[in-house]
């Protein structure tokens, strides 16, 4: 195979060869995949462009989103094109977009279009609305890569962030569901309605809460107030997280303590056939454990703002725990899922039993079929507690997470429904008596779900659809 490694991302793209019969090969890539350069390696080292070769570089492939060309001097690299046309790329077209394609849709009257952007919780609202046949058109954002192709609903049509497409639906569509802030320059119109769901019950410290630590974003903690402004009505997931993200975001206005959208799956009646696709689809093996390693980003690995295309915040990927060792480590009917924050890029090693998820488009899937969480100060915490399955937590950097990274919104040492674990032999260790521990922890992990997940009981994105569909949002 040739392996694809981006220059920043540091992810790579395996694509199986063909082998000929005078000795040649031929490497086919279908779908380009994110936005920048990708050397090409062979059996672990750069493929280097000869002569003959580098004569007819650059070369475009027909029909895709990307080229040829030749770096360094001799490296091959396939450079794969932003999804934005020329019209739509670069800072002086994005403020014409803004500044006068906006404004000038916004003049225009609104249609019956429900845009969605960001998060699990946007995709149950979307099922919800498309199980009741409403007659709308529904719009996904994305971010026009081949890896972002997935997450797009079947009835959905993709609109690519950034696009002239965006902008007007951003400016035109009558229903917007977001997972996360929208623009700070987007100013909710008579007639318009913004849901705003956000990533369910917070763990970590966040917003305004984070204005004293030491990586806050002090610019974008001060478009907060006029970001929330723009929301017609805040979804929180629980009565303990209704105070904390209105102060944390700044906001005033209509709280729909509906429960967490993205969590209905989890009390859903057909769960378990749920579950069985998903296990058939990601290959796990009939009768297998599923262990479910789903850690959180540290502020402190953030990449430079421009260093990932397409990409206003992102983190390295640099997990203390060692995959590899662990996947070895479990017996031969464990499957070890491995999925990264959605913020967060880097290759997941490859290892027997070891399957990198990061690109499954429903996480609410993923905790589905785990029967046992590893995790740290991930916020999924409190959507996995309805299941009722035992969660071990990875805090190899607890000092240093609560006192100077981010800190908690609860107490985490005392309240944590798994035990508090160091290194990777104490994970393993602890997966091999999951039954003893979560007896141990049987008491706090019932607190926990009591007072932290009350709201969750498989209807909350039929609530969320009621109040986005029963509002003219004037």
């Amino acid at each position: 195979a040739l392996v694809l490694r981006h220059s920043t991302l540091g992810e790579s793209v395996t694509v199986p060869v063909e082998p000929l019969p005078d000795g040649r090969f031929t490497a086919g890539l279908a779908l380009p995949p994110r936005e920048g350069d990708w050397e090409v390696y062979a059996d672990g080292s750069p493929v280097r462009v000869l002569g003959a070769l580098a004569a007819r570089l650059p070369l475009d492939a027909p029909g895709h989103a990307f080229r040829l060309v030749r770096l360094h001097g001799d490296r091959l690299v396939v450079r794969a094109a932003s999804p934005l046309t020329d019209a739509e790329r670069g800072a002086y077209r994005q403020g014409r977009l803004r500044s006068a394609h906006y404004p000038a849709q916004r003049a225009l009257p609104l249609r019956d279009a429900v845009l969605y952007t960001g998060g699990d919780s946007p995709r149950a609202v979307h099922a919800e609305l498309v199980r009741r046949s409403t007659d709308v058109t529904h719009l996904w954002v994305t971010d026009g890569s081949a890896a972002d192709a997935d997450r797009v609903p079947p009835a959905a049509v993709p609109v690519v962030a950034y696009s002239t497409a965006w902008y007007e639906a951003l400016a035109r569509s009558r229903r917007v569901v977001a997972a996360e802030p929208l623009p700070a320059w987007f100013v909710r119109r008579p007639g318009q309605t913004v849901a705003q769901t956000w990533h369910g019950t917070p763990l970590g410290r966040f917003g305004l809460d984070l204005a004293d630590t030491l990586y806050a974003d002090h610019q974008w903690l001060a478009s907060l107030p006029h970001r929330s402004a723009q929301w017609s009505f805040l979804v929180s997931p629980s009565t303990f997280a209704t105070p904390l993200l209105r102060r944390a975001l700044a906001y005033g206005g209509e709280v729909l303590e509906a429960g967490s959208p993205a969590d209905d799956l989890l009390c859903a009646p057909g769960r378990e056939k749920t579950a069985e696709r998903v296990r058939r689809r990601l290959g796990v093996p009939d009768g297998h454990r599923v262990v479910l390693y789903a850690p959180t980003y540290r502020d402190h690995l953030a990449l430079t703002p421009g260093e990932v295309p397409g990409r206003s915040r992102a983190y390295r990927w640099d997990p203390a725990l060692d995959l590899s060792a662990l996947a070895g480590s479990l017996d031969d009917r464990t499957t070890l899922l491995v999925r990264r924050h959605p913020r967060v890029t880097g290759d997941v090693p490859a290892a027997p039993a070891l399957r990198d998820v990061s690109g499954h488009p429903d996480t609410a899937e993923l905790l589905l079929i785990a029967d046992v969480l590893v995790t740290d100060y991930a916020g999924l915490v409190f959507d996995f507690a309805l299941t009722g399955r035992p969660m071990l937590f990875h805090t190899y950097d607890l000092e240093h997470y609560r006192d100077t990274v981010r800190g908690f919104c609860l107490d985490f040492e005392a309240r944590a429904p798994g035990p508090l674990l160091v290194t990777t032999d104490e994970v393993a260790q602890a997966l091999r008596t999951t039954t003893a521990s979560a007896r141990l922890h049987a008491d706090a992990y019932d607190s926990f779900r009591r007072d932290y997940c009350d709201l969750d009981d498989g209807s909350a994105a039929r609530r969320v659809a009621d109040r986005l569909m029963a509002d003219d949002g004037s």
